[in-house]
């Protein structure tokens, strides 16, 4: 991290204490179907081993082992306190952003005819990038002057998130949708600022950027799956209502757990401020920038162009379904690879993969296309662009001190929200041929990928003389 030393929000402690397991003897036991008492040997009679020893049980073994095995692997990647609660943070984040994306979904998208829903998306989407302008600068003087600001900047997020969430419930068919769903858009966008500042100082010793980035990645996308299926049933019954209810309590968990995260003390210098900004500018940065820029664009635009394409092909909820969950298999299994593909690449190398392997995937798709295929490519284009923004939030951190780390990643969030919104609203004003449309965004994929190598290399041989 451009040789600051990192201040840490607090001295990393066992996390035994904080992530319960259930003990392996006992769950042996349990599953297997034996008696906890060891003074008895004794087989059970036929009929009670019939009657303990049904499907049901069998079943029921099964998501008990499946259970204590996730909880395992979130403390292992916990490792500490602090950087579990900020798992469970990211997870409830993701978990009711996703509930608020079926919700919009339902209700802006599939219930209302193809010319009234392009209308509606068009203004949603000018309602998520109009006041960046003004949030981006705020949040950047704010989170930066005050190292006990992130902490408290996160749990004003999840508390208005949870009660916009409430207010939204009971007014989904009116006007005041827009105004609520823009305020929660704009709430967690600054989650994805703060997470970006405050993970250097959370992160456990000995774990790379990478694999930190990794980790938050994977919870959110794990917990976005989780209540997927949920979500859309109480869609269909009760209805959006209580739905959106469920999202309230999900956020109001990401509330307190962020109220248990160490506070920390002291303002940064306005000299420190202004060279870590500096640092923030850098060639690299600017260059990583471009590349995850152009691949949010490809998203924003492959998302809705997909969307409008299974409309007209009376896909309906059904290729929804497919797209969302290709995309959030795509999210959890670039977070995945990210951390391995660090072993073998710089995080400026697996930027260029992951636009090359994108462009690659989009032209093959676009002479081939269709449902299947479509879902293929949204499930390529989840593993690129989440391993690319694992990449790039790593490279920020790696060159940002912690003065300027608010300030650079408001900006590029901003920055990134726009070039998706663009994206997004091409298929929403003009109707793009299916595999045209596919077919050229990976072309331009191929491009920008070419041209970040090539950027890289000039780059390199500067510094090299």
């Amino acid at each position: 991290m451009a040789g600051s030393k990192r201040r840490r929000f607090g001295r990393p402690r066992d996390s035994s204490r904080y992530w319960e397991t259930v003990d392996d003897d006992r769950d042996d036991r349990w599953a297997t179907g034996r008696s906890s008492d060891r003074g008895s040997h004794r087989d059970p009679e036929p009929s009670s081993r019939m009657t303990r020893g049904g499907p049901d049980d069998d079943e029921e073994s099964l998501a008990r082992i499946a259970a204590r095995r996730a909880v395992r692997r979130m403390k292992d990647d916990a490792e500490t306190p602090e950087f579990g609660r900020m798992l469970i943070y990211q997870a409830a984040s993701a978990a009711g952003d996703a509930l608020i994306a079926i919700a919009l979904a339902g209700t802006l998208f599939f219930s209302i005819p193809t010319a009234e829903a392009r209308g509606r998306v068009a203004l949603y989407l000018a309602l998520t990038v109009a006041p960046f302008a003004i949030v981006a600068p705020f949040l950047a003087r704010f989170l930066d002057r005050s190292r006990g600001r992130l902490r408290a900047t996160m749990v004003i997020a999840a508390l208005g998130r949870g009660t916009l969430a409430w207010l939204l419930s009971t007014r989904i068919d009116s006007l005041f949708m827009f105004p609520i769903a823009f305020g929660i858009l704009i709430l967690s966008r600054a989650v994805l600022v703060v997470r970006g500042a405050a993970l250097p100082q959370l992160i456990p010793e000995g774990r790379t950027l990478v694999h930190a980035n990794s980790s938050l990645s994977r919870i959110g996308a794990i917990a976005g799956m989780v209540v997927g299926l949920p979500g859309v049933a109480l869609l269909k019954w009760p209805g959006v209502g209580t739905e959106l209810l469920l999202t309230s309590a999900v956020y109001l968990v990401g509330a307190v757990a962020a109220v248990g995260l160490p506070k920390v003390r002291g303002r940064l210098d306005i000299k420190e401020q202004m060279g870590a900004r500096r640092k923030a500018r850098s060639v690299s940065i600017r260059q990583g920038l471009v590349a995850l820029s152009a691949i949010r664009f490809l998203v924003g635009f492959l998302v809705f162009h997909l969307a409008f394409s299974f409309r007209r092909e009376s896909a309906g909820s059904v290729g929804l379904g497919l797209l969302v969950g290709a995309a959030a298999s795509g999210g959890l299994l670039g977070a995945l690879i990210a951390p391995r593909l660090k072993r073998m690449l710089k995080e400026e190398g697996i930027l260029a993969l992951a636009l090359m392997i994108s462009g690659l995937t989009g032209v093959v798709v676009g002479l081939t296309f269709s449902t299947q295929s479509a879902a293929g490519l949204v499930l390529a284009f989840g593993i690129t662009s989440g391993s690319a923004k694992v990449a790039f939030d790593s490279m920020v951190q790696r060159e940002t001190p912690e003065g300027g780390r608010g300030w650079a990643f408001a900006r590029f969030e901003a920055g990134l929200q726009l070039a998706w919104v663009i994206g997004a609203l091409i298929p929403v004003l003009v109707a793009v041929p299916s595999g045209a449309g596919v077919l050229g965004a990976g072309v331009i994929a191929i491009v920008f990928a070419l041209l970040y190598t090539v950027g890289r290399r000039r780059v390199s041989r500067t510094i090299g003389r």
